[in-house]
């Protein structure tokens, strides 16, 4: 019977993963799974040599699904025991915990998608580093290394992990000030940008030639995102502000429909309108885009490019509204709660310098940081916000308890 309470988590996980695997093990088709299954320029190469290196083993899709499912439920049971340990939880705690990491796993394992490999090594990262903050070990900093590594290579997205990153270690270095723990900071930190940026740059110049001509390849980027936002926020009056006729006659096409459509955000009138609206845009621009740019040599991205940037300078103000009007519009609550954590924590770390503060401060971080880049630079849908919002909702959690069991403590002894 100990042994059984021991290992709960191990036992609730595997099973959880063996059910939903027995229930299907068949991939879920997005439409970004064909960038993955050919290899796109653009994506980090993690992911699609993943999937090429399984399909190249035992020839099915389905050994992906499994393989990621259980690196899932290894990455809860790893993350669990560790917040287990360093604060002292029950079972009945580290069960509700489990659980809860649980359910996106009931939503995405199925998704031929980087979501849930990317979840579970978010979920081993900050494992370790809580076993950083609170027990500075070499071998923790190499691990959180690989990790960073990994999850640069899996997703753009985890691009603001560097800023997260750069924050965490100067506060290990203010908590364990010494010359050896700087030179094993810098260390990891220089092999976190050298390897991602060497493997990046490799893959592209491997992949080029034989991308170069997939149209595929030629609208994907920052400013595929950065052009739908431009386009919302601006008019067709914006036309006049671009010197080259056939450019301003593409637009002209486009704002007509969109105002048709009612698509721009003149015509705002509820929360969801932009996400509506960002399908709209995308899909009656690429179309007339692709057009003026087989005339004009050059590639739909560079338009789209050329376009934001004038449009976005034009329109700055209301640019960094509707930035702003992006998380109001969809997950506010998880700007606002990261954002006083950080406040409360950061004062607490210059005052105290405690492992405590560091911790909140680099959680909070985590959050604010993630949602930043994808408010900015990509389309807000929850799947893009799991790696951070259920990893900081667990850590509120275990501080409700942890205030609770204080709290009760001190009556004992009253």
């Amino acid at each position: 019977m100990k042994k059984i309470k021991d290992n709960i988590i191990e036992i609730l996980v595997a099973t959880g993963v063996m059910l939903i695997l027995l229930y299907s093990s068949s991939p879920d088709i997005y439409p970004d799974t064909q960038r993955f299954l050919s290899g796109n320029l653009h994506d980090p190469p993690l992911y699609s040599t993943i999937i090429y290196v399984m399909q190249l083993i035992f020839g099915s899709l389905n050994s992906v699904i499994i393989l990621q499912t259980l690196f899932v439920g290894f990455g809860i049971i790893y993350f669990t025991r560790t917040v287990e340990i360093h604060f002292n939880l029950n079972v009945m705690i580290k069960s509700i915990i489990a659980l809860f990491l649980f359910l996106p796993v009931l939503k995405f394992y199925k998704s031929l998608i980087t979501e849930p490999i990317s979840y579970a090594f978010s979920l081993l990262f900050v494992s370790f580093v809580v076993k950083l903050i609170y027990n500075l070990k070499i071998k923790n900093i190499i691990w959180i290394t690989i990790f960073v590594i990994l999850l640069l290579l899996l997703r753009n997205q985890f691009i603001f992990l560097y800023p997260v990153i750069l924050l965490l270690y100067l506060g290990i270095l203010i908590l364990y000030s010494s010359k050896k723990t700087f030179s094993w900071l810098l260390i990891s930190f220089l092999s976190i940008f050298i390897i991602h940026n060497v493997t990046i740059s490799t893959n592209k110049h491997i992949k080029k030639n034989y991308f170069e001509n997939k149209s595929f390849s030629t609208n994907k980027g920052i400013f595929f995102f950065a052009y739908i936002d431009a386009i919302y926020i601006s008019d067709y009056e914006d036309i006049e502000l671009f010197e080259d006729q056939k450019l301003k006659n593409t637009l002209a096409v486009i704002f007509n429909e969109l105002n048709d459509k009612k698509a721009l955000i003149k015509y705002y009138n509820n929360r969801g309108h932009f996400s509506l609206s960002l399908k709209t845009i995308r899909d009656h621009s690429d179309i007339v885009l692709e057009d003026l740019a087989q005339k004009e040599n050059t590639t739909i991205i560079n338009l789209k490019k050329q376009i934001s940037i004038k449009l976005i300078a034009a329109n700055f103000e209301k640019y960094v509204e509707h930035t702003f009007k992006k998380f109001y519009d969809s997950t506010w609550l998880f700007i606002f709660i990261p954002f006083f954590m950080m406040l409360a924590s950061l004062i607490s770390f210059i005052k105290y310098k405690s492992k405590d503060s560091l911790l909140i401060l680099f959680l909070s971080t985590f959050a604010l940081a993630n949602h930043s880049v994808v408010y900015l630079f990509g389309r807000v849908q929850p799947r893009y916000l799991i790696y951070t919002d259920f990893v900081i909702l667990v850590f509120i959690f275990i501080t409700f308890i942890i205030f609770l069991k204080k709290q009760n403590i001190l009556q004992n002894i009253k």
